[in-house]
């Protein structure tokens, strides 16, 4: 099983035949997923063959140069020349967050997820690009394990605080329990 497949697993993610208008494309994606990755790539390469503006092709294209030989400038201008092409899609946007997680360029690659996920909430890919990124960046308490309870907690805090609406949501929240205690108490 490849990472992919087991970070869209992680993430509870499901992979469906409906994202795609080409069955060939999905074939392509499900090859990926399954690890072989020079596979994919050569099928990605006859449909763009086919179709030189194929976005969804040259996304997975860009994650298959990225994964299979860390070619991360070449797969980079290959998602570029995707979202080029399809700026509505969320296909380049999750394959640039893809790239720049795989290359250690987290801010990035969160800032590309969120833009993809403003585009399709529900597209699956974007859980194995968020679980790529839950498990690159650091441990709140960096002196702890990934894996302490403390850091898992506090970890789920963040995650759930990524937005600025989100935050004052916790804040207003946490106002009103304090709020509430301080009336229990005094």
């Amino acid at each position: 099983m490849s990472e992919l497949s087991h970070l869209l697993e992680f993430r509870g993610g499901n992979f469906t035949a409906e994202m795609f208008a080409s069955p060939a494309v999905q074939a392509a994606y499900r090859v990926m997923l399954d690890g072989e990755y020079a596979e994919a790539e050569m099928r990605f390469r006859r449909i763009i063959d086919e179709n030189p503006k194929d976005h969804e092709a040259l996304a997975g294209l860009a994650v298959c140069t990225a994964e299979d030989g860390g070619r991360f400038l070449t797969a980079e201008k290959l998602a570029q020349q995707s979202v080029r092409l399809a700026p509505k899609s969320a296909a380049g946007y999750i394959a640039l967050g893809y790239i720049h997680l795989r290359g250690s360029r987290l801010e990035e690659g969160y800032r590309y997820l969120m833009k993809a996920k403003h585009l399709a909430p529900r597209d699956p890919r974007l859980s194995a690009g968020f679980a790529l990124y839950d498990r690159e960046r650091p441990p709140v308490i960096a002196d702890l394990s990934r894996l302490h309870p403390v850091n898992r907690a506090l970890g789920g805090i963040r995650t759930g605080l990524r937005s600025p609406a989100q935050r004052a949501m916790g804040l207003a929240c946490l106002a009103v329990t304090v709020y509430m205690a301080s009336t229990l108490i005094g």
